[in-house]
């Protein structure tokens, strides 16, 4: 939320001639975010209830434009509309079918447009996009649109979201949620579960995880390693990686030679680093002896040998 500095006014009194006492200057009212009017809008027909029903009753075409329309609003402050609205009207389109490829082809596009986007200065706009194209990567998924080139897109794109990410705000209870690193994960969960993806995809999906599961920079709190799990589990469940491949994957997740090794107890980047690679094995290694699926203990190991090897 965007705090605006009101700087007071200096008023000096002239010498020779008393200036007139003047009542005390006021601070102008701070000015309200003006709401994105199609999330407004839809907020008016009343609670979720009620505006599914209201979308369910909408013509095809004007569903189709109203998704559109609403994709700016997904950088709206207001976390009932940003999220509450905006988002559960998207998704509840997408999972129902009720927009067509073209519409969702052009999502696609503008939504891209915004993960890729600088200029995000309150931060709500780049991760709701990221959790938009997973519903968007969903589509796909449910029923084949994209050309593998596309899927390939999305790989990429997520990929540069998460290398350039620096804002790891989850959850303010003013402001709501952001939790980009999250959001991604989200996306890539999708894109790991679609029966489409081939095997350099999914190395692009593991080497993209891999960007972000022991970051140095920012200890997880809100639940940020289980999600980054998902897609690695999904991943696991397509057995397309060997044994070898898994160990090598954790393996190269803090290699020996990280000069942040040497100090793992004395410096709080490296102590950050060791948090959320211990959360992220913990998280891999708990869901995978939890299913109780053979499929998974070639993850299961990889994720035991690489919290055995931590500092």
């Amino acid at each position: 939320m965007l705090r605006y500095l009101i700087l007071p006014l200096l008023l000096g009194a002239c010498a020779a001639t008393p200036a007139p006492e003047l009542a005390p200057a006021s601070a102008p009212p701070m000015p309200a975010a003006t709401p994105c009017p199609p999330a407004a809008e839809l907020a008016q027909r009343g609670d979720e209830r009620a505006r599914g029903e209201a979308i369910l009753d909408m013509a095809q075409s004007e569903r189709e434009t109203l998704a559109i329309a609403l994709l700016p609003c997904l950088g709206d402050p207001d976390p009932a509309l940003r999220d509450g609205v905006t988002y559960t009207a998207l998704s509840q389109m997408m999972r129902s079918q009720l927009i067509g490829s073209e519409t969702l082809a052009a999502m696609k596009a503008e939504l891209l447009g915004m993960l890729a986007a600088e200029d995000d200065p309150a931060g709500f706009a780049r991760p709701f996009a990221a959790l938009v194209l997973a519903e968007v990567a969903r589509t796909d998924r449910v029923a084949p649109w994209m050309t593998p080139q596309e899927r390939a897109g999305l790989i990429a794109a997520a990929d540069a979201y998460l290398a350039s990410l620096t804002d790891y705000r989850g959850f303010d209870e003013a402001e709501g949620w952001r939790h980009g690193v999250a959001h991604a994960a989200d996306f890539l969960m999708q894109l790991s579960l679609n029966p489409e993806i081939t095997r350099p995809q999914a190395e692009a999906i593991l080497a993209t995880v891999a960007r972000k599961v022991g970051t140095p920079e920012h200890a997880y709190v809100f639940g940020e390693s289980e999600r980054l799990a998902a897609p690695v589990m999904y991943l696991a469940r397509r057995e397309i990686f060997s044994e070898a491949d898994w160990e090598a994957w954790f393996s190269g997740l803090w290699p020996a030679d990280d000069p942040l090794r040497e100090n793992a107890y004395t410096s709080e980047a490296a102590l950050t680093k060791l948090h959320n690679l211990r959360a992220f094995s913990q998280a891999i290694y708990v869901s995978a002896k939890a299913s109780n699926e053979a499929t998974y203990e070639p993850v299961a190991r990889g994720a035991f040998a690489l919290l055995n090897s931590l500092p």
